[in-house]
């Protein structure tokens, strides 16, 4: 079946967030740090920050996979919520507050992200050869703090449809998010490849729909496992047109 929709994860595979971190959750440490004086700001009384942070990096890779496992959606204003329940049984957070520790632990995040090599370039390549774009990211952040960040890297203008998991509960590896992008883009599963730098997330994920995949291995973040297949493999973006044009055609 002929190729005519490529699908693009976000985070590793088109803009890099880890900042100068080279593991998760390390990373959302500056994220963290923002929502915490903010939080401090408005007269919450907080533990220390050291003790706050190590309860969020317990519990943020569980309910990760509370997430991506289709069990429970994961937004961050939640995710705060949650954390000073847990971390000193605070009930009567005003949910204002939350809001606006989570707007600003994004901005954090997102502060210190840059454009992968070539993403700009790769986008507009594989447009002109003719391929409607999709954006699919899995994140706890909202779609518009990703949004912000595509218009800054000036990568906003290339996607026919884009979907944003915390804004619609979907989530990868789970069929429903690549399903209800591919319909949004008016193609069949058997006409698109999903692009993505997680092997367990991004590549099962696409191949549990029906798409094919294609890993770029842009870090060393995410061994593969030998079970997980993908059917192409870059190691960097400026790859790609010449891939989709050899391997996927026709």
């Amino acid at each position: 079946m002929t190729l005519t929709t490529v699908i693009f994860d976000l985070g590793g595979t088109l803009i890099e967030y880890a900042g100068p971190y080279a593991t998760w959750p390390n990373l959302e440490t500056p994220g963290l740090q923002a929502a915490y004086a903010s939080l401090q700001s408005r007269g919450v009384t907080l533990p220390a920050f050291a003790a706050l942070r190590d309860t969020y990096f317990d519990l943020l890779p569980g309910r990760w996979e509370t997430a991506v496992t289709g069990q429970q959606n994961l937004r961050l204003a939640d995710l705060l919520g949650e954390l000073l329940h847990v971390c000193c049984g605070k009930n009567g957070i005003q949910p204002g507050w939350l809001v606006e520790a989570a707007e600003l632990y994004q901005h954090a995040i997102c502060a210190q992200a840059h454009p992968l090599d070539g993403a700009k370039e790769t986008l507009e390549a594989v447009k002109a050869q003719g391929y409607k774009l999709g954006l699919l990211s899995n994140t706890m952040f909202t779609g518009a703090a990703h949004m912000a960040d595509l218009r800054r890297f000036g990568l906003d203008g290339y996607f026919d449809a884009m979907l944003f998991s915390a804004d619609v509960n979907m989530w990868k590896p789970q069929a429903a998010p690549y399903l209800q992008l591919v319909k949004e883009l008016g193609d069949g599963v058997d006409t698109a490849v999903f692009i993505g730098d997680s092997p367990e997330h991004d590549i099962a994920g696409a191949h549990n729909a029906g798409l094919r995949a294609i890993l770029i291995q842009s870090t060393q973040r995410f061994p593969v496992p030998d079970h997980i297949h993908p059917d192409a493999i870059i190691r960097e973006l400026a790859e790609l047109p010449s891939v989709l044009g050899k391997v996927f055609a026709g």
